[in-house]
């Protein structure tokens, strides 16, 4: 009889069943489809043997100097580090300038190694671990040495915190003291994961009586999410929750001492390295970007110009080429603008002339115009906001998202990606750790990657793929927190949960272990309406190597879609087999292609099956 074809068209489909997809994949696991074909994904190696990061990371940031040396930025949530010159380097910013006290500490009761710290409004946040304090005086009080350091400080009440010495612990204990001591803070630690928020005001309103604290909300908590862009060869970054200010980092001052060096805020290094007025940089901000060519220092979130309070949805930039002019004047460029919809600035994105900017509604256009208004804003699409911060992405001057239920792209107009593996993801997302979400673009591959925790997930564990030229989907399990593609490095860099940065697309293993990968199709009948049994005696494989020699191949049937299946195999074929001598009888088939050893990569071309009629049932 003529031979069946058992490769199916590209792209996976999830959202109808196995028996309606027929030779279709409806299933696969670091396989992506590729100028019309199933292949496994590349593999990675690690930039470290271990993690040299501390707190989950959940932004990278690659940048090169002047003088062409490179940099890799990553913003965690209690950290702030950048790889360099083969080192990674912690440069977490002050969130103060010094600061003086007098008798700040308190001892510990006798035999205590704990010191009790008075600072009024000292500003460290709650957080667990505690947040950070650079101490510059040695004092020894009662039998405790506090030397000159970074210590942990645990939080007791807006104006007390608690460090442990540096040694020895205090001989009658309760004694106050240690006379001038400076200090400066470093940012405060964000949350690793997202939180559902509760009590008092939580929730919409009419949830609830007046008075009452909310046991549930809707309200989600983000977790640390940082943004950060160049201004020239410096770095501009912000924590992005509306709680801290803008932060700079000098790269010439730190390569000229990378170990010392910590960013400052922008306020210190205008007024202590440029010395210049600082009084107009705003003080609460959410996102950063730099926008080109025309260099304004853009806000998206910040406290308005006359205010202190922090408004999500205000837009302010500084005049043209300014780090410290924020207020709008005849004579300059500066100014802001408060977006109409939507509660919060989830997004920004800079596009082919002009910048994206994504509400929790909509999404908007932000072109530069020049004097007197600098910005034009319009909107571009209604109810299409993104899911998180990093949920969009920008290739070639279209933009790709991943919205609240689903997936959009702009080229011109905003319009919804039709998606046949939306319910997979959908209905399998934890939506309390949504901010966690992360577009990564992989260019070589023509490939857009959304991680993703799935329900029953606290961390990313899932990953969804959308080829934008050949319009395909692909779905699996990474663990990944960031990705940053190729340009000045020669891979995809990437970060998992545990801080370990790696090389993507490199080699073909996990850092050295076997990547299990896999494509499997649908069930398809044997004649076009499965009118018949039939019997497969043969199959005749097609794979392409670019390395190793092995593929798995297996085969399951069915008489009726909800009967239990039949497995055959796995088999093992190599590269120099020419047939599949086998024995499968049924209505329907499902055809599976894996790989689960070290050192291979594939390809699949156009498999096909020999079999005949084995009679009508």
């Amino acid at each position: 009889m003529p031979l069946v074809q058992l490769t199916a068209p590209p792209g996976v489909i999830t959202d109808i069943t196995d028996y309606q997809a027929q030779m279709r994949y409806t299933n696969a696991d670091k396989v992506r489809f590729f100028q019309g074909y199933a292949e496994k994904i590349g593999g990675w190696t690690k930039r470290f043997s271990s993690s040299q990061l501390q707190g989950q990371c959940r932004k990278i940031f690659p940048h090169r100097d002047t003088d062409g040396s490179k940099f890799i930025f990553m913003g965690t949530s209690t950290h702030f580090f950048v790889e360099y010159g083969g080192q990674v380097y912690d440069i977490t910013p002050f969130r103060t300038d010094p600061i003086t006290l007098t008798n700040p500490y308190t001892t510990g009761s006798a035999g205590s190694n704990v010191v009790t710290v008075t600072h009024t409004n000292h500003g460290l946040a709650n957080t667990s671990p505690g947040s950070r304090v650079v101490i510059d005086t040695a004092v020894t009080l009662d039998g405790v040495t506090i030397a000159a350091g970074e210590y942990i400080g645990t939080y007791i009440s807006a104006n007390q915190y608690s460090i442990v010495a540096s040694s020895g612990t205090a001989s009658s204990g309760s004694q106050t003291g240690g006379g001038s001591v400076t200090l400066r803070y470093l940012t405060n630690n964000g949350p690793d994961d997202g939180l559902t928020g509760y009590g008092f005001g939580a929730g919409v309103w009419g949830a609830s009586s007046w008075g009452t604290a909310r046991s549930a909300s809707g309200v989600v908590l983000s977790p640390r999410v940082w943004s950060m862009d160049a201004f020239g060869e410096d770095i501009v970054a912000s924590v992005g929750g509306g709680e801290d200010t803008i932060y700079y980092f000098d790269v010439s001052a730190f390569v000229a001492a990378p170990s010392t060096f910590r960013g400052t805020t922008l306020a210190y290094y205008v007024t202590n390295t440029l010395s210049g007025d600082a009084s107009q940089i705003p003080t609460k901000v959410g996102q950063v970007l730099v926008s080109t060519p025309d260099r304004h220092l853009i806000v998206f979130g910040s406290n308005p110009q006359g205010s202190s309070t922090y408004d999500r949805m205000t837009i302010r930039f500084s005049d043209q080429e300014s780090l410290s002019t924020w207020n709008a004047q005849i004579t300059n460029t500066a100014g802001e603008q408060r977006l109409g919809t939507g509660t919060n600035i989830e997004a920004v994105e800079k596009g082919r002339g002009q910048i994206f900017v994504w509400t929790d509604v909509d999404v908007y256009s932000m072109q530069f115009i020049g004097p007197p208004f600098t910005f034009s804003f319009s909107v571009l699409g209604e109810i299409s906001g993104t899911i998180s911060k990093n949920a969009a992405t920008t290739i070639e001057g279209a933009s790709f998202w991943m919205g609240v239920d689903n997936f959009y792209m702009y080229d011109g107009a905003v319009r919804t990606l039709p998606c046949p593996v939306l319910q997979h993801v959908f209905d399998d997302f934890n939506q309390v750790q949504r901010e966690k979400v992360f577009a990564g673009q992989n260019i070589k591959f023509n490939e857009i990657w959304w991680f993703y925790p799935s329900g029953s997930s606290d961390d990313i564990d899932k990953y969804v793929i959308y080829n934008y030229i050949d319009n395909n989907w692909s779905i699996g399990t990474l663990d990944r927190t960031a990705w940053v593609d190729s340009n000045i490095f020669a891979n995809p860099l990437t970060v998992d949960k545990t801080g370990l940065q790696y090389n993507q697309e490199s080699g073909n293993d996990a850092a050295g272990s076997a990547i299990t990968a896999f494509v499997e199709t649908g069930f398809f009948n044997g004649d076009a309406n499965g009118d018949n049994l039939y019997f497969v005696n043969r199959v005749i494989p097609d794979v392409t190597y670019s390395a190793g020699t092995n593929i798995k191949f297996t085969l399951k049937t069915k008489v009726f879609p909800q009967d239990t299946e039949i497995t055959k195999g796995p088999f093992t074929i190599s590269n120099t087999d020419n047939k599949l001598d086998m024995r499968a009888r049924g209505r329907s088939f499902q055809a599976r292609y894996e790989t689960d050893t070290t050192g291979v990569a594939w390809r699949l071309g156009t498999w096909r099956a020999e079999g005949r009629v084995d009679g009508a049932r």
